[in-house]
């Protein structure tokens, strides 16, 4: 072995054993940061207080929310990937028929009394937190959506949406996956006819 190899070799060595690295390892993996995308006007005038992330059954109604039913999985995180577990993230969105529990929604047709509308999840000790909802309808040009709040601490991190990749309106209402990448879940089948998504936030 050359004299200049072995030394090379002997310092990453003792740069090892101290907990470092070389220069080029150095650099931690970091995540992009979730977009910020705006709240809308039916952000919910009430809201529970305790948590609740089953949004398919309504407490005293004996029935199950119309539409396909979603369960949405996620994971908070920060820009090098520690999980941050003491957010709550809290949900709203339109039933599936396009409408939401807001006064100030006018469009047409019945809300859907099964329905919650809203829910809250706290995150795991992992991060991960999970909602039982189902597949929102697109409507007046809007593609389908979800909107979110992630919350730490009692202050609002952040507001954003959370868009479909393969939703069957998507077309129609001319949106394209590819205009918010960072903010696409994909639907994906799963038992009893329902489906699955994983949605990662990062902060």
């Amino acid at each position: 072995m050359k004299r200049r190899t072995l030394i090379q070799s002997i310092l990453v060595f003792l740069l090892m054993g101290f907990g470092l690295r070389p220069k080029e390892n150095q650099a931690a993996v970091r995540h992009p940061k979730t977009p910020r995308d705006g709240e809308g006007p039916y952000y919910p005038i009430q809201r529970r207080n305790d948590e609740d992330f089953d949004l398919v059954h309504v407490d005293g109604q004996s029935g199950i929310a119309k539409g396909h039913v979603l369960n949405l999985r996620g994971k908070v995180i920060d820009e090098t990937g520690i999980p941050q577990n003491e957010a709550i993230v809290e949900i709203w969105q339109a039933d599936s028929r396009g409408r939401y529990n807001h006064p100030r929604d006018f469009k047409s047709g019945r809300r859907d009394p099964n329905f919650q509308y809203w829910g809250k999840s706290t995150v795991q000790a992992d991060g991960v937190y999970f909602f039982k909802t189902v597949i929102p309808s697109a409507y007046s040009g809007r593609p389908a959506h979800i909107h979110y709040k992630v919350w730490i601490k009692g202050e609002t991190r952040l507001t954003s949406q959370i868009y479909f990749k393969n939703h069957p309106q998507n077309e129609d209402s001319g949106f394209h996956a590819e205009q918010a990448p960072l903010q696409v879940i994909e639907l994906k089948s799963a038992k009893n006819n329902e489906f699955e998504g994983f949605f990662q936030i990062v902060l």
